[in-house]
């Protein structure tokens, strides 16, 4: 009997030292983030062709360590696939990382890096930088507006 109630003991110490390790996720991340600005080639603006980019670039980093890409447009050119997995995860101080995967396996998984600073997490690459901040909520947009903007830029070029 004692030898059971060990074994119960020791299998259960075991059980939290596993539950315990798991990994942590910090909570400054944690929450919806939207675009507030971008820089282009040194240039401030707050919208792309056309469209706020607000509209377009928003994040949920929720605590399980899973993202959604929150795209009012609803485009297949402006959102990623509807068949992904999206992670993230802390790779330095002030660093997360974005992880896209195709659960189709026609794309490769892309990976984005997000550079926390002043309350802000940062997209930067080749010379531009999109600035999101925290939100409560999404800002309200005019979808149907939004949605015709990127049928034009969808069907932009086919007929050409």
């Amino acid at each position: 009997m004692k030898k059971i109630i060990a074994f119960a003991l020791t299998a259960f110490m075991i059980l939290c030292c596993l539950v315990g390790c798991g990994e942590k996720y910090d909570p400054k991340y944690c929450g919806k983030w939207e675009a507030d600005y971008m820089y282009m080639d040194g240039e401030k603006t707050t919208n792309m062709l056309g469209m706020p980019l607000s509209a377009l670039f928003r994040y949920e980093l929720k605590d399980n360590g899973k993202a959604q890409w929150v795209s009012a447009v609803d485009s297949n050119v402006i959102q990623y696939g509807k068949n992904t997995d999206i992670t993230w995860k802390e790779t330095d101080p002030d660093y997360i990382q974005l992880k896209v995967t195709d659960l189709d396996g026609k794309e490769a998984t892309q990976t984005m890096n997000l550079h926390y600073r002043e309350g802000m997490l940062v997209i930067e690459e080749d010379g531009t930088a999109i600035y999101l901040k925290k939100v409560d909520e999404f800002t309200p947009i005019d979808k149907d507006a939004l949605n015709a903007a990127a049928g034009v830029i969808q069907e932009f070029g086919v007929n050409q």
